[in-house]
Parts: structure tokens; C-alpha cells; sequence
């Protein structure tokens, strides 16, 4: 028993750390480009409460922790390890799976984004050149799928074609942009 319970404690952790570092949300194509999304929530993306990476790490954990402790504790029938393990990991199931339901995914439904810095960061390229004080086209890729802007500079500035810049802003659908020259100055 000892062996199993460390082999799902060992499990829970591991499932537990890639959930916190990847999410729990099913993976959708945007309908929409992303200078177009009005939330960073996306319904269709949305886990379920039950079913969930971070929920079945919950269960090994609880499960593995209480069945280890309890091999090394006392010398009860296995049985009684088992029943006592499976109910711990129930019980940490039950618990998460509220934890997800009651407070993960309405927060995520309630946060209100300023659509305006849905792209702030991104690395995109002037493929129209940019007048000073002007209007030209920028091109940027996110998940796989290239996207094109009508672009301004931030500071009025001229930019050449194939110049390398990075979205500060998108209003109105025109993004503001700066050279990945100056960010890569500041950093």
C-alpha cells in the first residue's frame, strides 16, 4: 500500500504543478481575431467543475498523502488503509471541485478586461510603411494564426516596412505600436 500511495501522491503533484503552470481550460480557436475579443473569457473554453486536470490532482494527492501516512502510522488491515485513503481523496475531490464551481470560473466570467491591451506585448511586423503621424498596416501571429492591423506609432514616428515593433494599444481597431529596438532598450 505504501508504494501505491506514494506512486499517487507523487501523481497529484506532478498533475497539480502542470495544471498550475498550463490551466485547466479546453483548448478553442478564437471565432475572432484577437484585437476583435471583447474578454479574455471564453465560454466555450470554460472547464468543467468536476472533470478538470487540477480536480483528479486534488483527488491523488489526498488519496496518496492519507494512505502514506496512514502505512506509516499503524498496522491496520490494508482494507482499512484503502477505505480511509479513498474517502480523504474524496473528500479533497469534493473540495476543489467547489473551489472550482464556487469561486475559479465566476471569477473568470466576472473579470472585465479593457479590450484596448488585449494584445499589449505582441510582437508584430510593418508590412505598409507608417507615415509620421500616419496610417499603415502592421502583421502579427497568435496561436498559430496571422492577423492584419491598420498600425500607428505611439509617438508619430515613421516606420519603415519590415520593421519590428510590438502593440502597445488597439483602438478603435488601429494598433499603437512602438520598435522592438527601443522596448529591447528599456529592457
Amino acid at each position: 500500500m505504501t508504494a501505491v500511495a506514494l506512486g499517487f501522491l507523487l501523481t497529484g503533484l506532478v498533475l497539480g504543478v502542470y495544471a498550475m503552470l498550463y490551466g485547466t481550460e479546453r483548448s478553442v480557436q478564437p471565432v475572432v481575431a484577437p484585437h476583435e475579443r471583447r474578454s479574455e473569457h471564453d465560454p466555450a473554453a470554460e472547464p468543467s467543475p468536476a472533470f478538470n486536470l487540477a480536480s483528479i490532482a486534488a483527488f491523488a494527492v489526498g488519496f496518496g498523502l492519507t494512505g502514506y501516512l496512514l502505512t506509516r502510522a499503524n498496522d491496520w488491515a490494508w482494507y482499512w488503509h484503502l477505505f480511509i485513503a479513498l474517502a480523504a481523496g474524496g473528500a479533497t475531490y469534493v473540495l476543489q471541485t467547489l473551489l472550482m464551481a464556487r469561486w475559479a470560473i465566476p471569477g473568470a466570467r466576472a473579470d472585465q478586461v479593457d479590450e484596448r491591451y488585449l494584445l499589449q506585448g505582441t510582437l508584430a511586423r510593418i508590412t505598409e510603411a507608417v507615415p509620421a503621424e500616419g496610417a499603415g498596416q502592421l502583421q502579427y501571429a497568435l496561436d498559430g494564426r496571422e492577423y492584419h492591423l491598420p498600425a500607428r506609432s505611439m509617438d508619430g514616428r515613421a516606420f519603415a516596412v519590415g520593421t519590428d515593433v510590438v502593440i502597445d494599444r488597439v483602438e478603435q481597431g488601429t494598433a499603437y505600436a512602438e520598435p522592438w529596438a527601443d522596448v529591447e532598450q528599456r529592457l
